[in-house]
């Protein structure tokens, strides 16, 4: 999808408090992806977005010395956040972060990610340390092939 098609797509977001930042190198998205931001955008508890050409991060709250970066740290006090690697020559995400201090958001946000997720795609959790947060997720998606 080019430049200004998913902009258009990211604007509504944009003039009603979201921040959805697509960086500049950035001339084209895969679908899959534009889908995911919307997704992630539509939670409540989602306001900042940045998408790069290999990854997607989206949080509650930015750090505050770097405004376009989302914080998704495991384990940060406060905010609620994901951030996924992707290849679009290889098809795949990989859930590289993920934080929730409030029980049930780290679940929308897998949801938001996987929803209208592409049956050629895959996804993956290289390091798990969720004390079993990512075998609920395998087992609730069973419709998609894991790389686990």
């Amino acid at each position: 999808m080019k430049r200004k098609e998913f902009e258009k797509l990211f604007a509504t977001f944009n003039e009603n408090g979201k921040q959805i930042w697509v960086i500049g190198r950035v001339k084209d998205l895969p679908k899959p992806i534009v889908n995911m931001a919307l997704n992630l955008a539509a939670l409540d508890f989602i306001k900042y977005i940045r998408i790069c050409d290999e990854t997607l991060a989206a949080s509650s709250e930015n750090y505050p010395n770097r405004q376009k970066m989302p914080i998704t740290n495991m384990n940060h006090e406060t905010a609620i956040g994901v951030q996924v690697l992707y290849s679009l020559s290889h098809k795949y995400i990989n859930f590289f972060d993920i934080n929730s201090p409030i029980k049930g958001n780290g679940s929308k946000m897998v949801d938001a990610i996987l929803r209208d997720f592409p049956k050629d795609w895959n996804p993956s959790v290289v390091m798990d340390w969720s004390n079993g947060f990512w075998d609920k997720m395998k087992e609730k998606y069973k419709d998609v092939e894991w790389i686990m």
